[in-house]
């Protein structure tokens, strides 16, 4: 019978932590969780192995504790109700879909445990699809243009952060160039998924931080308009058959022009409203 997961907000406790560790999210086995809180205080546990960029243990704090299965339910809730709440700031909008992603990033290191190819192919386009509305529109072609000179050392920290897009997504598509010949990759598929969390704890700890504390109220307003203009105008890449030849030249072309139209009524301009 197998262990039920769990998903775990986390704090470090290190003093002088610097290495974007010091909070996030981590899924687990609910025994491993158990093995790494045993020799500590209540509410604290030793990082599992790779959590800390270090590469040493250190101790987390607990701060909240949820079942996979709860987490799914409470984020159904969530949906359900977003006609009567709806998410209203950029930020939010952007961390709550990083939830989303390391969702199917579980769904992932499943699938690689059981060796389902075939649901890998589902799962990695599904992410490829989530990656590009998220990374490559609403960051790259939205947010980053509009906080262009209103963020200290913003064009420095935009590029850190467009080169981690860069990686993240040719290891995911030498993932799925792979499957199409019945392989999986667990170095590559490892490597795209330690730099995926990674990217998502520096957004989530300091880059986000940063770019909340430095745009009003009106710059936010329209990075949320543009980012609505996204959702609207993105259409996912389909699964696809797997054995089939990748997209041809002309079908690439057609996919950039279709992308290029997204990101003209995506684009708008920092600075105030008038």
């Amino acid at each position: 019978m197998s262990q039920q997961k769990i998903d775990i907000r986390y704090r470090c406790l290190h003093p002088s932590c610097c290495v974007n560790c010091r909070e996030g999210y981590l899924t687990m086995n609910e025994g491993l969780f158990k093995e790494l809180s045993a020799s500590c205080e209540e509410g604290v546990f030793k990082s599992p192995r790779g959590a800390c960029r270090l590469g040493y243990s250190q101790m987390f704090k607990a701060v909240s504790v949820q079942t996979i299965s709860d987490a799914a339910a409470e984020g159904s809730v969530s949906q359900a109700n977003a006609g009567d709440k709806p998410i209203n700031d950029p930020i939010s909008l952007l961390v709550e879909e990083h939830r989303s992603i390391l969702k199917i990033v579980v769904e992932i290191e499943d699938q690689v445990r059981t060796r389902d190819v075939e649901a890998l192919w589902i799962s990695t386009n599904k992410l490829a699809n989530h990656l590009h509305a998220h990374s490559a529109l609403k960051e790259e072609e939205v947010l980053f243009p509009a906080m262009r000179g209103l963020v200290t050392f913003g064009e420095g920290l935009v590029s850190t952060i467009k080169e981690d897009h860069r990686e993240v997504l040719s290891l995911l598509h030498t993932v799925r160039d792979a499957l199409r010949d019945n392989e999986i990759l667990d170095g590559i598929v490892k490597s795209m998924i330690v730099s995926l969390k990674g990217h998502i704890r520096k957004e989530d700890a300091e880059f986000f931080e940063l770019v909340n504390a430095s745009l009003d109220h009106c710059v936010k307003g329209k990075i949320l308009e543009g980012m609505h203009k996204v959702d609207k105008m993105f259409v996912p890449i389909p699964d696809g058959d797997r054995r089939a030849n990748p997209l041809t030249s002309a079908e690439r072309e057609k996919l950039d022009d279709a992308i290029a139209a997204v990101r003209d009524l995506a684009h708008i301009d920092g600075g105030c409203c008038n």
